[in-house]
């Protein structure tokens, strides 16, 4: 049997398949002419060699006729594949090498071209999207540019005015500065001489008041005479009887110094001529001392009278004395006076010096404003220069701007005839046409951890832009993680209320939502893994899970040759998706009676924990042939497999694409790879909800996306 089995896949191997058709092509005619030879040259051998012939004959032609065969049902698949893709179908399955036997080059390469335009497409289309918002952007910074510029233009020309009005209030404020420059020196040098002024008058003050100090010890010493005098008179009054005769001569002199003294007194009042006053009363004492020594003469003479007379000379000299006395008072607040004034002007002399000193610093700053006035106008004549200088650049600008804006215009056009070119390959659904009448909003939540995240909120970010004139917001939702704020989330965006939901049905928990939002009459799109309640949500959008576990049991036993010993790595078993794949691929492999499980591994999806566990096993079951790998943990066995130099050997076969794994299957140590159109599952969900709530297209119960099987062979082209 075995036997039998190596032969089998020996004549279908591609390059032998089409060599056995040509040469069993080729022998029956060669059968033929070589039986005509021998018929005709021996007549009677015909009863002995025409029936082997016969059977031999019949038995290539059964043989050829098995081969084209399926060689007939390859090409025909191929052909039909075709047929699709030249119609602009590109969201199809990818041809599987075993239904094609003998065809495997044309098959894997009818693939690699469907599918390298379907990432061509994919890719063009989120390049759509970064351009289209880049257009966008572009376009609204142009936008605010050109109003900027306009604003600009505006206060520019505003600046100019402004900048001329300050120039000439510059100037004129550099006019005004001369002046008080010029005020300025005009009260340094008249408070110069007012500083020179004060001293003198000080110094005369000074001498003034030594002069009064002068006098008051003279009046002090006239008083101290007087009463001498008076003293002597008393003592003469007893003998005046008998010189009775000098007291004429004494009232004469009396009267002369109670005039001295009235003269002193009006001198005295002249503060301002202290010097020259007492300069008469000296010429005066001088006299009344000479008419003094003449009287004496007259003494004898006139005895009789002074006798007469003492009585009233004594009441005279009283007076005087008490004449001197108050004199003496004036004088004395004549020099507290003069004391004052010397003070004050000393004071005085001291504050101009210091605003002499001050009016010296204003007159040098006034000078350095005056500096920087200048140079403020120089300053306000460039400073109006380089506004118009700006201004004549924003006018250039401002024309610059209308090009870039026309141009934006061109690129817009362009990313829409592109759009509308993308629009004849039917990769996905496409939106109906008319736009919705109220304002519609759609959210999408999503997982975004990991390549196929990423690519689902590409998908749902081109369908917002081919939605952007529908009258619809798109709100897609990423989370790195799937936590209670998912779930928190949701039920926010139901209670805020939505016109549509797309959900990821392998979400823990994620039914209870999705009655909720039924309840709320909120319809629901189910992508990626579809819920047991099916009657609570609108549609799903994903793989066939079922169809891909069975695929992958068939490929897997494609490449062990149906016989040998394989491992399942079944994954977190709690995953639905999981769990109907699992059950789909045993179930196809306990079909092939030569295939055996030889181990199936639950729960176990680290790398780590992977590589010891396969370690583990090989160790005991060391000719396992083939590995299926239900959710994660690849990278680790393929760790081990290079490690143990099972290389080609052991062949891994994993559904879930990534692009750590698109790295081992470039270097030959993981076989193939299923990958569900992540892009779609973002775009079309979305597409078919709008479709519905718009024209009330109700979508299919369950649609499929189309499943790729990436090799080494078509890995290049992603």
């Amino acid at each position: 049997m075995n036997q039998l089995k190596k032969i089998s896949n020996f004549i279908f191997d591609q390059k032998i398949t089409q060599t056995l058709i040509l040469r069993l092509a080729a022998s029956i005619p060669i059968i033929l002419i070589i039986s005509s030879i021998i018929y005709l040259a021996l007549p009677a051998t015909q009863p002995y060699i025409l029936p082997p012939i016969i059977l031999i004959l019949i038995m290539i032609s059964s043989i050829l006729l098995i081969f084209l065969s399926q060689f007939i049902k390859g090409t025909k698949l191929i052909d039909k594949t075709a047929i699709t893709l030249s119609q602009g179908n590109l969201n199809i399955d990818d041809i599987i090498p075993e239904k094609t036997k003998g065809l495997e080059v044309l098959t894997s390469a009818f693939n690699d071209m469907k599918r390298n335009l379907l990432s061509y497409i994919e890719s063009t289309k989120s390049n759509v999207i970064i351009l289209s918002d880049a257009v966008e952007k572009v376009t609204q910074s142009i936008d605010m540019t050109y109003k900027g510029n306009e604003l600009i233009a505006t206060n520019i020309s505003v600046v100019a005015e402004k900048s001329q009005e300050q120039l000439k209030i510059a100037k004129q404020t550099l006019e005004g500065i001369e002046k008080v420059s010029l005020a300025a020196n005009s009260i340094t040098n008249t408070l110069g001489s007012i500083e020179n002024f004060v001293d003198n008058t000080a110094s005369l003050t000074s001498e003034g008041a030594g002069h009064v100090e002068k006098y008051t010890e003279q009046v002090q010493l006239i008083s101290t005479n007087l009463d001498e005098t008076s003293n002597f008179i008393q003592t003469l009054n007893a003998n005046l009887a008998k010189i009775n005769e000098f007291g004429n001569v004494i009232i004469d002199i009396t009267n002369q110094l109670n005039l001295l003294s009235m003269n002193s007194r009006i001198e005295a009042a002249r503060a301002g001529e202290a010097g020259k006053g007492f300069s008469v009363v000296a010429m005066e004492m001088s006299k009344l001392s000479n008419a003094t020594k003449d009287s004496a003469t007259q003494i004898n003479n006139l005895l009789d009278n002074i006798i007469n007379s003492n009585t009233k000379v004594s009441d005279s000299i009283e007076n005087v004395t008490n004449s001197f006395v108050t004199s003496q008072e004036i004088f004395n607040s004549v020099k507290d006076s003069f004391y004052t004034i010397n003070n004050n002007a000393n004071i005085l002399n001291s504050d101009i010096k210091k605003v002499y000193e001050e009016s010296i610093m204003i007159s040098e700053n006034t000078k350095e404003i005056s500096y920087q006035g200048t140079s403020l106008h120089d300053s306000s004549i460039e400073i109006s220069n380089i506004t118009q200088d700006v201004a004549a650049i924003t006018e250039e600008s401002l024309a610059e701007n209308e090009q870039i804006n026309e141009q934006a215009k061109s690129l817009t056009k362009m990313l829409s005839s592109i759009e509308n070119l993308l629009k004849r390959y039917r990769t996905s659904v496409l939106p109906v046409k008319e736009a919705s009448a109220k304002r519609l909003k759609i959210t999408m939540m999503s997982t975004i951890n990991d390549s196929f995240g990423l690519s689902v909120r590409q998908g749902a970010l081109y369908a917002q832009t081919e939605l952007k004139d529908k009258n619809v917001e798109i709100d897609f939702i990423g989370f790195q993680k799937v936590d209670q704020n998912f779930h928190d989330t949701l039920d926010n965006k139901i209670e805020e209320g939505c016109d549509g939901l797309v959900l990821p049905g392998f979400i823990d928990g994620i039914e209870e939502g999705i009655k909720k939002a039924r309840d709320k009459k909120i319809p629901v799109m189910i992508f990626n893994c579809d819920i047991e309640d099916k009657e609570s949500r609108l549609s799903y959008f994903g793989p066939n899970i079922h169809a891909e576990g069975t695929l992958a049991a068939e490929i897997l036993a494609g490449s062990i040759e149906k016989e040998g010993e394989v491992i399942i790595f079944s994954g977190n078993t709690s995953s639905p998706i999981n769990t109907i794949r699992r059950d789909a691929a045993v179930a196809k492999l306990t079909k092939y009676s030569d295939i055996k499980i030889a181990s199936e591994i639950n729960d176990i999806e680290a790398n780590v924990d992977v590589y010891k566990k396969l370690k583990e096993i090989f160790y005991y079951k060391p000719n396992v042939r083939a590995l299926l790998f239900i959710g994660e943990g690849a990278p680790g066995a393929a760790r081990a497999i290079e490690e143990m130099g099972l290389v080609g050997k052991t062949k891994i076969i994993c559904l879930n694409y990534n692009e750590e794994l698109e790295n081992l299957i470039k270097k030959g140590i993981v076989h193939k790879v299923f990958r569900q159109d992540p892009f779609g599952q973002g775009h079309d969900p979305i597409i078919y909800l709008y479709n519905y709530l718009v024209a009330n297209e109700t979508p299919e119960s369950s649609t499929y996306t189309r499943t790729e099987v990436i090799d080494q062979f078509s890995v290049g082209g992603l």
